[in-house]
């Protein structure tokens, strides 16, 4: 975490006006186009109309000054006070069926006011860090498309931006296809975990076939240890809890991963992508490395990278190509984010989508390039519409 500035729980001398009526302006535009999240957008329609509070998030560090930076202070608050006031309208706090009705607002003001350097400190030193369990509809579709030539091949998992390691264990979920009333089921059926998502696809799937998986290891700038409390409360802080089921998602998506916890290695997504790899090979050392599938993967990381270096991620697999028979590099990335995948014909269906594709290597040699189709960023639809869909049974 980066350290405070000097000056992190004290209020500016000065606030600059416009700096201010910007904040405002970012939470009225927040609360506009969500207008779904009863509480949330409560929450930001009455920081848009109230500068005392809203200048709180002035003590953002550059380029954070973001709406939900402030709300996951405010999460991360009530949390770990739920003495507080605002506690009542959470319901990650008093649990869903407890939460009142009525205008969250009053409350809430005065817990930001009465916590106001708590809360100061917390915008000042901290970044959101989303992990969110149900991308695991995504993640585990993309693993069966890319794996669907090799689908008995031990496959050796490498997660790029891996925070947790929420997702290194995508298999071990339930995930729950649905479409027009049928339900695709793909991963561990009797899981305690549960994702779920619409198949909006032109055609449906009638099949995903999960590669056995021999090693898993994490790459991040800062992984998040399990056991660290502050730390696992600040990811669940970031999710919001308007949003149904996720809270509850997460909280047993850590109780699995706590059984049986990935290795999870601090460094540069590019520098330190060669040794990770090393790392994670050496847990399927009792195979030959001629029967590993390497599936390195990202899932909105690495648009966080300059984009003059993400190229550099396929050139370390190509360099590994000729020593592994299969290498699959799958990424759920914004349009454009990832070199070297085909465009996907026609405009989306829905605004702002995620996409799907791999970058493949099979005997030394690259194939080409596929794009499966879209999705949501929190996994709430995907629909496969691009290249490499044949071959599925």
């Amino acid at each position: 975490m980066t350290s405070p500035p000097p000056d992190a729980t004290e209020a500016p001398d000065t606030i600059e006006a416009s700096d201010l009526r910007e904040a405002q302006a970012h939470f009225a535009r927040f609360a506009e186009g969500r207008r779904h999240l009863t509480l949330y957008g409560a929450l930001c329609r009455g920081l848009a109309e109230d500068p005392e509070t809203a200048s709180l998030l002035l003590a953002a560090q550059p380029g954070q000054a973001r709406p939900v930076l402030f709300l996951a202070a405010l999460h991360d608050l009530v949390l770990r006070d739920p003495s507080v006031p605002a506690a009542r309208w959470y319901s990650s706090v008093v649990g869903r069926e407890a939460v009142p009705t009525g205008d969250p607002w009053p409350d809430a003001r005065a817990t930001i006011l009465g916590h106001a350097d708590e809360l100061r400190q917390t915008i000042a030193t901290r970044r959101t860090q989303t992990n969110e369990v149900n991308r695991a509809v995504y993640i585990v579709t993309a693993f069966a498309l890319a794996a669907r030539d090799v689908p008995s091949t031990p496959t050796v998992l490498v997660e790029l931006g891996a925070s947790a390691g929420l997702l290194l264990q995508a298999d071990r979920y339930r995930v729950e296809l649905h479409r027009r009333g049928m339900k695709l089921v793909v991963g561990d059926p009797d899981s305690p975990v549960t994702c779920e998502g619409q198949d909006r696809s032109p055609a449906p799937l009638p099949a995903l076939a999960l590669p056995p998986v021999a090693g898993r290891v994490g790459l991040d700038v800062a992984p998040i240890d399990t056991d660290d409390e502050d730390a696992v409360r600040w990811l669940e802080a970031c999710l919001w809890p308007d949003g149904p089921g996720r809270i509850e998602r997460f909280r047993s998506a850590i109780e699995l991963l706590r059984r049986d916890p990935p290795p999870l290695l601090a460094g540069d997504m590019v520098d330190d992508l060669g040794p990770t790899i090393e790392s994670a090979l050496a847990q399927a050392r009792a195979l030959p490395r001629g029967e590993i599938h390497l599936i390195v993967f990202s899932s909105w990381a690495l648009t966080y990278v300059r984009r003059s270096r993400r190229g550099e991620v396929a050139q370390v697999l190509a360099r590994l190509a000729s020593d592994l028979p299969a290498i699959s590099w799958v990424t759920a990335e914004p349009s454009g984010c990832v070199p070297g995948l085909p465009a996907l014909d026609g405009t989306p269906v829905e605004p702002d989508p995620t996409v799907l594709g791999a970058r493949r290597w099979r005997g030394g040699h690259e194939l080409t390039a596929e794009s499966y189709g879209t999705c949501d960023s929190h996994g709430e639809w995907i629909r496969l519409s691009g290249t490499g869909l044949s071959g599925i049974p």
